[in-house]
């Protein structure tokens, strides 16, 4: 039910333009239960198609997604374990991805943040995490802008390249499921034979 609203939200949010893609990467910023990577390869294939520019959509996903983070990494540094058991609570978090990220951030420290963002388990908690742990704010925030701009960047990016070569990729998808189709009807005929020939 929570992920056919959300899905509701993104088609809405889509529909509002930059002002949505700024708003969609705020909720995901925020760790909560959004397809983000998804809204973004959807805003590249809009830019591609001529509805948006790719540069802004690129922007906007960043700061969106910084924005959100910060307002993470705000709260569960000032009001620390109190708001992580809320968070439990609702099902907002995962306990076991939030103990799996505070076990790398306690290893790699900050830097984690910047391949944290292409992780999903990881990317959702890590800003509770970095706040719970009072990382200091000067490399959050630089880590946090690294990873996002490189996420933001590869999803939008995917999307756009999806958008120009659209023709291409339905003509490949196709022909692998027709080697896919073949494959398995081979496969099937192979074990039907194989039983045939099997004493009873």
């Amino acid at each position: 039910m929570l992920l056919e609203w959300f899905g509701a939200l993104a088609r809405a949010l889509f529909d509002l333009g930059y002002p949505g893609v700024f708003a969609a990467l705020v909720i995901e910023g925020l760790g909560l239960p959004f397809p983000g990577d998804a809204v973004m390869a959807l805003y590249g294939f809009a830019a591609a198609e001529g509805r948006l520019h790719l540069l802004p959509v690129v922007l906007c996903s960043i700061a969106g997604y910084v924005c959100g983070a910060l307002i993470s990494y705000a709260v569960s540094r000032t009001y620390g374990p109190w708001v992580q058991e809320r968070l439990f609570t609702f099902a907002m978090l995962n306990r076991r991805s939030m103990m799996r990220t505070t076990r790398l951030i306690d290893r790699y420290g900050a830097v984690l943040l910047i391949p944290g963002r292409f992780l999903p388990g990881v990317r959702s908690v890590s800003s509770y995490v970095a706040g719970l742990s009072q990382m200091d704010l000067r490399p959050f925030v630089l880590y946090t802008v690294i990873g996002a701009s490189l996420w933001c960047s590869a999803w939008v990016g995917l999307g756009y390249w999806l958008g120009e070569n659209a023709q291409w990729v339905m003509i490949h998808i196709r022909s692998a499921l027709t080697w896919l189709t073949g494959a398995a009807a081979l496969a099937a005929a192979v074990i039907w034979w194989f039983r045939r020939r099997q004493p009873t």
